[in-house]
């Protein structure tokens, strides 16, 4: 159906798989066709071929036969390089070395990397997977891609009979909207490459975990704790300064919640090189539009609000934009009408090359926290696990299969090894939730424009997760580094939160999370 439509709609095929790739162990010769149709580049290099979308940067770097590289976009905030190509020169020498994991836990940005030699591989995605990547090895060949989509209609795969049971489920939708959990794709042999895990490829894939590993210190003293703000602080700093060198025209994301003003505030000194922008899709993102423009007037900075449409028949090739977004996601994640029409007026309208976003954070406020209305969290089960992905109340069956794929999962990739000073929620909210939900999102959302996160690097989550855990719950931390970066922001005081919405909501979905953890199969 899809090809039939983008046959006869040609100037729509630039939106199939848009800013994806694919690494592959088998020459694909002829990429004019679906599902390329001549939008993407291909080089060989070493015994495999790299290919990626005319959107999407490809960065390679060879090195006596060894081939590193970067899919996507990465920057490093530690030595201030924003060039790719410096980045991998780096990497290539400390590969091999006892530095070459902390070098790549230096990194920001949405990606996939990796080194190749000879038949032998091993690839990794960003700090929260904020980048959507998977892995097959089907018929003896090796795919690494942005799409699980994409290997599905190169090799002919049918969606699993278990993500359809799944999928149709009426509450399948609910908590962070529709996902997959553990590591799981709508196909049984594509599975998504899981943050922190390390894959290695040679005649078949191994793997282990290379973060969350190691124990650090909670910064109990008020001296620590000043050090972690301002350190942390200083990261997101400069993590913005070469967002304004990568890209020419970078633009903020800005509401009036605590995450993006944190971001905000971190562009101080830069002001010159941003814009910002928001949008109303609905009535209650109007407060967060008045805050932003409030805010970015008090600092000269241009603001740009979108209003979103409020039906489809607006929207010129709605219909079959959505039913590309769709394919492109594997039809495991159907959008809000609001959203998509979002997407598409946003591509449509938006003269920015990146949008600034402030994903990823949530992972040290403790969401999970926050969402459940919660100072504790049950320790780690494979019950916990499926609580915090969705609700199975009414029904249990599905319950008992989901704990099952959980327990496999917390056990193929470690998670009681994690030292406890890393609760396991906050590793879900990270791994889990932002792995599989957080980048199947920013796939989609990347239709419109490039995004970056300047949160999403290892030593900056790394650094957070010293803070008190009640202080992670309180946002404390955030108003701290706010207020390093830039206090007559913090002195403004604003901050949009419905207070009577999200306390009736952490009430309710704490009685649910509460049931569910009691209730027998």
């Amino acid at each position: 159906m899809i090809t039939k439509m983008l046959n006869n709609r040609t100037e729509l095929q630039k939106f199939l798989f848009i800013r994806g790739f694919l690494i592959t162990s088998k020459d694909i010769p002829d990429t004019n066709v679906f599902p390329f149709y001549g939008n993407w580049k291909k080089e060989k290099h070493g015994n495999y071929w790299y290919m990626a979308h005319n959107l999407t940067g490809m960065h390679i770097y060879e090195d006596n036969g060894t081939v590193f590289f970067i899919m996507g976009h990465a920057y490093n905030p530690f030595t201030m390089e924003h060039e790719e190509q410096a980045i991998l020169r780096r990497i290539a020498q400390s590969y091999g070395t006892d530095s070459y994991i902390s070098c790549l836990n230096e990194l920001t940005g949405i990606f996939v990397a990796g080194v190749a030699k000879g038949n032998e591989i091993e690839f990794h995605v960003d700090a929260s997977g904020m980048q959507s990547a998977c892995y097959a090895d089907i018929d003896n060949t090796l795919y690494v891609s942005s799409h699980p989509q994409l290997i599905g209609d190169l090799c002919n795969l049918q969606m699993d009979d278990f993500v359809k049971e799944l999928i149709s489920y009426k509450w399948y939708g609910r908590v962070m909207g529709p996902y997959l959990p553990c590591d799981m794709t709508p196909f049984s042999n594509v599975k998504r490459i899981v943050p922190s895990i390390m894959y290695k490829y040679n005649e078949g894939i191994s793997h282990y975990r290379f973060w969350f590993n190691k124990p650090i210190s909670t910064a109990t003293t008020d001296e620590d704790y000043q050090k972690v703000i301002e350190s942390a602080a200083d990261i997101l700093k400069n993590n913005m300064t070469l967002i304004t060198k990568k890209w020419n025209n970078p633009w903020i994301s800005l509401t009036g919640g605590i995450d993006s003003n944190t971001t905000f505030a971190a562009a101080n000194g830069n002001y010159d090189c941003f814009e910002t922008f928001s949008y109303v899709s609905a009535e209650k993102e109007v407060p967060d539009t008045e805050a932003a423009a409030k805010i970015s007037e008090a600092f000269n900075i241009k603001h740009n609000i979108y209003n979103i449409p409020d039906n489809n028949e607006d929207i010129e090739d709605y219909d079959a934009i959505v039913a590309i977004l769709n394919h492109n996601n594997g039809y495991v994640a159907e959008g809000k009408g609001n959203e998509l029409r979002k997407r598409i007026h946003l591509h449509r309208n938006c003269n920015c090359d990146v949008e600034v976003k402030s994903w990823t954070s949530e992972t040290i406020r403790g969401y999970w926290y926050k969402h459940y209305g919660r100072k504790t969290m049950p320790e780690l089960s494979p019950k916990l696990f499926r609580n915090l992905y969705k609700i199975f109340i009414t029904n249990r069956s599905l319950a008992h299969k989901i704990d099952k794929l959980f327990a496999e999962y917390i056990e193929k990739f470690e998670y009681k090894s994690i030292p406890s000073c890393y609760p396991p929620a906050d590793i879900h909210y990270n791994e889990v939730t932002w792995g599989s939900w957080g980048g199947m999102n920013i796939s989609e959302m990347k239709f419109c424009f490039d995004i970056t996160i300047a949160y999403n690097s290892r030593r900056f989550l790394d650094l957070l997760f010293r803070v008190p855990l009640d202080k992670r719950i309180s946002d404390q931390h955030h108003l701290d580094m706010k207020k390093y970066l830039n206090k007559e922001l913090y002195d403004m005081n604003i901050r949009v939160v419905n207070l009577k919405e999200t306390r009736f909501r952490a009430f309710a979905l704490n009685v649910i999370f509460t049931i569910n953890s009691f209730l027998p199969f």
